[in-house]
């Protein structure tokens, strides 16, 4: 089975957050999330997200597929999820063998970790090393 981009959906900080809590909508409720900012990756990240900077995604796709191997919903993000999240997703949708992702759901985290941050940032249930200086100016 090849996948695509119809592949992945949008999730909404909001949706993510209630995952929190009530865990996924999919199989067993696990999902991951995988943050692949680069040096951006400061001031704060998603509660437990596996850090994977988008620069070094080539030679560490088999890395994130073991993480995320126990997980029935995958959420990428980047700082805005317009050009790092959506292309680390669909690097790795081709990079999982057939048969791999039945049963999962592959996200794009809608606004990133920069909408993230505005509604969660201070929230420690849900982020962790939040630092609000390095935000109050915006991304």
């Amino acid at each position: 089975m090849s996948y695509s981009i119809s592949n992945l959906r949008y999730i909404e900080p909001q949706t993510l957050r209630n995952w929190f809590s009530k865990g996924s909508p999919t199989g067993n409720g696990k999902f991951s999330v995988v943050d692949v900012r680069d040096s951006d990756h400061i001031g704060g990240h998603i509660k437990n997200s596996l850090h994977f900077p988008s620069n070094r995604l080539s030679d560490t796709i088999q890395d994130v597929i073991n993480q995320v191997e126990n997980s029935d919903d995958i959420v990428f993000h980047c700082a805005l999820s317009q050009q790092r999240g959506p292309s680390a997703a669909m690097k790795f949708l081709r990079s999982v063998e057939d048969g791999k992702l039945d049963g999962k759901s592959v996200w794009i985290l809608k606004g990133g970790f920069t909408k993230w941050q505005e509604l969660y940032g201070e929230d420690q249930e849900v982020t962790e090393g939040y630092q609000k200086d390095i935000w109050k100016f915006g991304y």
